[in-house]
């Protein structure tokens, strides 16, 4: 398997320069990722808003997101600060690509006559997609020596796992509860 980011020395390289540029490629991949976490983050604000104000949820659901709404605002905050640290700042154009991408689905799920339920659909993966992306951030990190980098990650994770968890708990009755109210419509 070929490795990303080790080059080929030549004659006039030492193996002390290879390593070097291996770290700091490595160094510079898990700034992008942390772009990427930062954008991702921000994206999700919108859909975690529309939750947290959608009435055809139970409030139970609708207090989590919104809760949740603060931690994502937080984790936001807390990579900034840490790609600050890093000499570096987030990516205008990923933000604008994560926060679109999010709207878009958001959109798409209005024509939908299940809305509230793909969006809940939507959101557990998302929680997931989100505790996969830190659990590798971390790992990385740890590996790189980049310790304020782990913390962060580490603390971010707890909350997208009780997020995850809560959506979890919710959808039988959140389905249910759709199926049965569109039952009586159709009656």
């Amino acid at each position: 398997m070929k490795k990303r980011h080790t080059t080929k020395a030549t004659a006039t390289r030492g193996r002390r320069s290879v390593l070097n540029r291996d770290t700091e490629n490595t160094r510079d991949e898990i700034v992008e990722w942390l772009k990427d976490a930062y954008a991702m983050e921000r994206g999700l604000e919108t859909s975690l808003e529309k939750q947290s104000k959608n009435n055809d949820l139970r409030p139970a659901i609708r207090d989590r997101a919104a809760t949740h709404l603060k931690e994502t605002r937080n984790h936001a905050k807390q990579i900034q600060s840490v790609l600050r640290s890093l000499d570096s700042d987030t990516s205008v154009l990923k933000t604008t690509v994560g926060a679109f991408t999010q709207a878009a689905k958001g959109i798409g799920s209005v024509f939908a006559r299940d809305e509230q339920i793909k969006d809940l659909l939507d959101a557990y993966s998302m929680e997931h997609f989100e505790i996969a992306c830190y659990v590798a951030l971390a790992a990385a990190a740890e590996k790189a020596g980049l310790t304020q980098v782990v913390q962060v990650c580490r603390r971010i994770i707890p909350d997208e796992q009780r997020m995850a968890k809560s959506l979890l708990e919710s959808l039988p009755e959140e389905v249910t509860d759709y199926l049965f109210e569109a039952e009586t419509a159709t009656r």
